[in-house]
């Protein structure tokens, strides 16, 4: 990675060019820790970028950035790296939107389905709301949040809807914000006032109802590097576990990992690792969604 001047071990004061792309979900909290960091360190230069969890693997496997933003574990299958290396520095949970004119607050699992997936809901009337066709809106297969949404809403089914060209939370903002009847899906870190939130089986996403196993639209947010070996990559993922940044995550709409306390009751899967491991390689969740 030639655009990473990383520290040496005798140098105390960081310095270099960091490049990070990948989750758009975590690309707001990634850019605002990349300010404070530059500002505490103005010899480093950290560039923050989206693309999509999927894109931000392939391109710190590639070689073309430095850390690898991703709201889904790797798939060994598909990045067998051995020297791939994953860092969770924070949780984060996802929301459905809806146009704002939608007069429709929850929807079930199984009315999830029915608009996403199979079809057999097509207009707001049918779940208590005004006759208007409903438009889901569906990110492309780079989406980290779409693979979440796939894996814990839908039971694994393909989606039907308007497909959007680039893997952008704004963009699923902006085109259910003016598209009449649309519905669609992203980062609670993204949410704002032109669109609407939508309860999952009446339940938002809460941490409360995160912990106890009652709101299964969430996951954890990966920086994925290649090995522990750049000072600066280190320095830089340590700061994002400092409790500057994690209270930041906290205002910024995503959950610190101190914060995450999960019923037992959930599947080991989604349980969190010791804190002691939350910098460990890629051991603690083999679970490619």
């Amino acid at each position: 990675m030639t655009s990473c001047t990383g520290t040496s071990s005798t140098t105390t004061e960081p310095h270099g060019h960091l490049l990070i792309a990948g989750s758009t979900a975590l690309q707001p909290l990634a850019s605002a820790a990349a300010s404070l960091y530059q500002k505490q360190h103005p010899q480093v230069h950290v560039d923050v970028g989206g693309g999509g969890s999927i894109y931000g693997l392939q391109a710190v496997t590639g070689q073309k950035v430095n850390i690898g933003n991703a709201d889904i574990y790797a798939d060994p299958a598909q990045f067998p790296d051995p020297d791939l290396t994953d860092h969770i520095v924070c949780a984060i949970p996802f929301t459905l939107i809806v146009d704002p004119a939608v007069n429709v607050s929850s929807l079930t699992s199984q009315q999830i389905i029915d608009i996403f997936s199979s079809g057999k809901i097509r207009n707001w009337q049918q779940v208590g709301g005004q006759n208007l066709p409903i438009v889901p809106v569906v990110r492309p297969s780079t989406s980290g949040t779409r693979a979440t949404f796939r894996k814990y809403i839908i039971d694994g089914r393909d989606e039907n809807g308007k497909l959007l060209k680039a893997d952008s939370s704004a963009t699923v903002l902006d085109t259910v914000a003016h598209t009449p009847g649309a519905i669609g899906y992203l980062a609670r870190s993204v949410l704002d006032s032109r669109v609407k939130a939508v309860a999952i089986n009446g339940k938002m996403a809460t941490l409360n109802n995160i912990e106890s196993g009652q709101y299964a639209f969430w996951g954890y947010e990966h920086m994925y590097t290649l090995g522990e070996n750049n000072g600066l990559i280190a320095s830089f993922l340590d700061f994002m576990l400092t409790p500057t940044v994690q209270q930041l995550a906290q205002k910024m709409g995503y959950i610190p990992i101190a914060s995450i306390k999960l019923s037992m009751h959930l599947a080991p899967a989604r349980t969190v690792p010791s804190l002691l491991s939350f910098k460990s390689e890629v051991n603690i969740r083999h679970e490619p969604l």
